[in-house]
């Protein structure tokens, strides 16, 4: 994202109003001793930060029905999924137990937006961006959809060119701008309004971004770049490192899910290179210092 545009990303979301409902540990170093006796000035202990280098691999897959083709999030025990305009509830072994098909209201389907992509949920609601092809407004959309009935709740509209994926954690929602972006979008809700946060600025660009989800200290990225990589960025930092492959190249990657099932962080949609079946892959994250 070029430097100026990340800032009127930033100023263009804190005038957006949302669509009315309906309508849309180091240790720390000592002081010193308090009953010490001695009159020397004790020197100023230091901390160091030790890098640490990440890796993903592989630890199980699942086939998925092939309507699961946009996004995966953790719901209770089961999952969430997304297609182009449907939502679907799974249990915890991918058996269907609820859909809400044409999920994109009358009202935003008329005004071109036809895809939904990669969701969360946070706080008893179902975040989902919804785009339409239209990409050169800068205007799309996060819905927010009830955790158990799949109801719609109210659209935010949000100064995005591209809006593939939200993830929210602490009341914050992340997104990027662009399909390949070096920017990561950052708001609040406030009264049914998209309120801006500093964007984000990474260490390098990432490529076909499809999919985001928030844990650890960090946003974990799925995209559909030249092996399907998946990314870890600092959100103290914005360091991006590169945890390797979800597997299935020839195939597109999707979404992505962090929730630590077993000791697998992230789930990773991916679609076949036949383009059914859907894949849900899980990987194991390790960590050594760099």
């Amino acid at each position: 994202m070029p430097v100026g545009r990340a800032a009127l990303v930033a100023l263009a979301l804190a005038g957006l109003v949302g669509l009315a409902a309906g309508c849309s540990g180091s240790d720390r170093g000592s002081a010193g001793d308090a009953g010490s006796s001695s009159s020397a000035a004790t020197p100023a202990s230091t901390t160091t930060v030790v890098p640490r280098s990440f890796r993903a691999e592989v630890a199980d897959e699942a086939e998925v029905d092939g309507n699961y083709r946009q996004g995966i999030a953790r719901s209770g025990d089961g999952w969430i999924f997304t297609t182009n305009n449907a939502i679907y509830r799974t249990d915890g072994r991918f058996v269907q137990t609820a859909a809400h098909l044409d999920a994109i209201p009358a009202d935003l389907a008329a005004q071109g937006f036809d895809h939904l992509g990669d969701p969360d949920v946070a706080s008893g609601l179902i975040w989902v961006p919804v785009e339409r092809a239209d990409k050169t407004t800068a205007q799309q959309v996060t819905a927010r959809y009830d955790e158990d009935t799949l109801a719609f709740v109210d659209a935010i509209v949000v100064p995005q060119h591209h809006n593939a994926f939200v993830g929210v954690d602490g009341g914050i929602a992340y997104s990027t701008d662009e399909f390949s972006d070096d920017t990561i979008v950052r708001y609040r809700v406030v009264d049914g309004k998209a309120v801006a946060i500093d964007p984000l600025p990474l260490s390098r660009t990432i490529e076909r971004i499809q999919g985001g989800d928030v844990a650890d200290g960090a946003l974990w990225l799925s995209t559909d770049d030249d092996h399907n990589g998946v990314y870890r960025v600092d959100l103290e930092t914005g360091d991006v490192q590169d945890l390797g492959s979800a597997g299935h190249v020839d195939g597109e990657g999707e979404g992505i899910d962090a929730t630590d099932l077993g000791g697998a962080l992230l789930h990773v949609l991916v679609a076949d290179e036949a383009i059914v079946p859907m894949w849900v892959v899980d990987l194991e994250v390790a960590s050594e210092p760099a």
